[in-house]
């Protein structure tokens, strides 16, 4: 199979072609000394036109790359997907898929079979029941465990027959075998000699394990007998180039803890070096089992020295969160609000802020997702006076261990995001608990900015210490897109500041020169790329009569018409959802990874079309007051629809009263000098006065009731 290209040096290459805005252009000079500059021609005219690097790899417009004009045309814009090819696999292997394919699918169509028929029993059995009982229909009868080691195997591979044949490979397959004692030689030597400061090449490394090979006349560390304890001594010996083997040969105590090895063929080397690089997860819980994890984090992982040891972009980025230590105020009262938490995302290699994300709440899923989906796709910084041009998928990301960042959503993201191979793979690495110097390097960002927001801002929160010198929520002024302003210019400003640990270049400037190494490639900004950051919801739902049924709602469109039925196994579809919590009035459906349509609650249509924006904070609000005042009854959807309507009604009024309350104080302020009490103020203002809003509310029209709009499309729903 054909490679695909995966750098932006093999994408831009002079003569291939890109497709932007309905425009096909043909690219004549880009020089990776000077990545951002790009000169091309468009096909229907000579004039040269120069784009910039992040203009190409923005989310908008979306642009295609391709080596030829004729396969550009030809492009469908679709990833490709993972294949293997059956007839390079080995007999028994496809023999074996063939017979999970048959096991599972037979089962299903059993399973559905009975399911269909236990609707009209009186007594009907469990799935389980019915399950075993398709397991014993079977040619060759399995046991329960066993189909669902089948079924777990077929839905992971999609019940492809290659993919499935493929994964009964042991999982050491392309690796040789090779005896434990000169498998410790050889990781002996890549403790001591790969990973130090500078780096060595294998090429090196693997001349350095000949020649003490050679000197040591064969010798190693029997490891099977002695263990991993007391031989530290022993291994500084055995790798010193400069004592001799023979005085541990006259000794007969550390003669019985050697023995002879073979050395692995240089290929092998390469292949296992490779082989760590490559699959960073497996690699690691080799290494913990054979060294310890102690060593493992020592010499690969290294938290403390990532900066030292960081050599492209996007090689290690940190994420974190931080509670901004400023009050800002509402648009339309000025009442104060809480504070914003601040995700985050920087660059080990050039200190670079890649991504950020406001919001009210708690870190969450939509924390970490929003700062990725920031951090993947160029800026929009026209109205800031610097550029702004850090972006890419980093290659490892380090979270701590918060409940959001091991959540099915962010793990299917990342497939999603690696487009099958055709874009970087990114490996989340979890931090210790409790170790905060694994975080020490956008730990230090965040005291940075919190510095400059008690320096800068009113309504900022300050030291205990410090805190006479003026009170935050009186300060208060700033609106929430101040706020959002100020720490986008705050960063900026950081990029292009100087560091002392840089040689004295900015982020920005470390940034760019880490391009001439490597240029990122993002996939495009589809809406389906932009559907995948929306929350998964964790179960698969199915589409029945009435729609797609998730928190209550049913969930419709006319495209989705369609999707109803059974799959060729004769089973029902079921999808996976996404949804966004700040407006749960639409949900995205997928079905294997690919974005099928959009679903609208029927319950949140209004009159004129458009559906009403609910959050789901705020359903599960409604629900709780209303299971809270009517314990034995059975709520329906439209109950505590009803119920929801009357609680922002409620707060609508409360705020009327608010404005009056404040008005009646402004009028006393005049009258009198100083600040009467609060008490007397609200005493003083009379009953008529409190009823003036909701006297303006009774006096609209009947029909204008959103309720009575709603119960009158409930009923021609039901």
């Amino acid at each position: 199979m054909k490679k695909i290209p995966v750098t932006a040096a093999e994408l831009l290459q002079v003569g291939h072609w890109f497709q932007r805005e309905d425009r096909l252009f043909e690219i004549i000079k880009w020089d990776s000394k000077e990545p951002l500059l790009i000169q091309a021609r468009p096909k229907d005219t000579d004039t040269i036109q120069v784009f910039t690097l992040t203009e190409l790899f923005a989310p908008t417009p979306i642009t295609r790359f391709a080596e030829t004009y004729d396969k550009l045309v030809a492009m469908e814009g679709a990833i490709p997907g993972k294949n293997v090819d059956a007839a390079t696999l080995p007999a028994h292997l496809v023999s074996k898929a063939e017979q999970i394919i048959e096991t599972v699918e037979t089962v299903q169509v059993y399973i559905e079979k009975m399911k269909r028929s236990n609707q009209l029993e009186s007594n009907p059995l469990s799935l389980t029941d019915i399950t075993m009982q398709a397991c014993q229909t079977l040619a060759k009868p399995v046991s329960l465990g066993v189909y669902y080691a089948c079924r777990r195997r077929y839905k992971r591979n999609g019940g492809d027959r290659g993919l499935i044949a493929a994964s009964l490979r042991r999982s050491t397959y392309g690796k040789a075998r090779i005896e434990p004692n000169a498998q410790h030689f050889i990781d002996t030597i890549i403790k001591h000699f790969y990973r130090s400061n500078p780096p060595m090449r294998a090429q090196t490394v693997y001349g350095i394990a000949q020649q003490l090979w050679h000197h040591n006349r064969r010798w190693w560390i029997n490891y099977q007998q002695t263990g991993e304890t007391g031989i530290d001594d022993l291994v500084e010996h055995l790798i010193d180039g400069r004592k001799e083997i023979d005085n541990l040969l006259s000794d007969p105590t550390q003669v019985s803890k050697l023995s002879q090895i073979k050395l692995p063929s240089r290929s092998w080397f390469y292949g296992y070096v490779s082989w760590f690089s490559s699959q960073p997860g497996d690699g690691a819980q080799a290494y913990i089992k054979r060294q310890g994890r102690e060593d493992w984090e020592n010499n690969f992982l290294v938290f403390d020295r990532f900066a030292q040891t960081a050599t492209l972009p996007l090689q290690y980025v940190f994420a974190d969160h931080y509670k901004l230590d400023v009050l800002h105020v509402d648009d339309e009262f000025r009442e104060v609000l809480g504070r914003l938490w601040l995700t985050a995302l920087i660059d080990t290699y050039s200190r670079a802020v890649l991504g950020l994300f406001l919001s009210y709440e708690d870190p969450n899923i939509e924390s970490i997702q929003g700062a990725l989906q920031h951090a993947i796709w160029p800026k929009k910084t026209s109205e800031f006076d610097n550029p702004w041009d850090c972006y890419g998928i980093p290659q490892r990301l380090f979270l701590d261990n918060a409940w959001a960042h091991h959540s099915y959503s962010m793990e299917d993201l990342i497939r999603i995001l690696a487009g099958n191979g055709r874009y970087t793979q990114m490996e989340l690495v979890f931090r210790p608990p409790y170790q905060a110097r694994y975080g020490g390097l956008i730990e230090r960002l965040f005291g940075n900015f919190s510095g400059q927001l008690r320096e800068r801002l009113p309504g900022a929160i300050l030291k205990p210490s410090e805190r006479h010198w003026h009170n935050a929520s009186q300060g208060a002024c700033l609106l929430y897109r101040d706020v959002i302003r100020i720490v986008h210019q705050m960063v900026v400003d950081y990029l292009h500041t100087p560091h002392k640990e840089l040689g004295g270049l900015s982020p920005h400037e470390k940034w760019l020169s880490g391009l001439q190494l490597m240029t990122p490639v993002v996939p495009p900004f589809t809406p389906q790329m932009e559907r995948s950051f929306w929350r998964l919801y964790p179960e698969t739902r199915v589409i029945s009569h009435t729609g797609v049924n998730l928190f209550g709602f049913h969930y419709w469109a006319s495209e989705l018409a369609g999707l109803r039925g059974y799959n060729r196994q004769g089973c029902q579809r079921h999808f996976h959802l996404r949804y966004n919590p700040n407006n749960i009035s639409r949900v995205a459906l997928f079905e294997d990874g690919i974005w099928l349509g959009d679903g609208y609650a029927r319950e949140l249509r209004l009159p004129d079309g458009q559906y009403e924006a609910v959050s789901l904070w705020e359903l599960n609000l409604a629900k709780g007051m209303l299971r809270k005042h009517n314990k034995d009854r059975i709520h329906r959807p439209h109950s505590w629809l009803i119920h929801l309507l009357e609680t922002r009604e409620l707060i609508q009024e409360r705020q009327e009263e608010q404005k009056l309350i404040r008005r009646k104080m402004q009028q006393l302020q005049e009258q009198r000098r100083g600040r009467p009490p609060i008490s007397k103020i609200v005493n003083s203002i009379k009953a008529s006065e409190l009823q003036e809003t909701s006297q303006a509310m009774t006096s609209l029209p009947a029909n204008n009731d959103p309720r009575v709009q709603l119960l009158k499309n409930l009923g021609e729903e039901l």
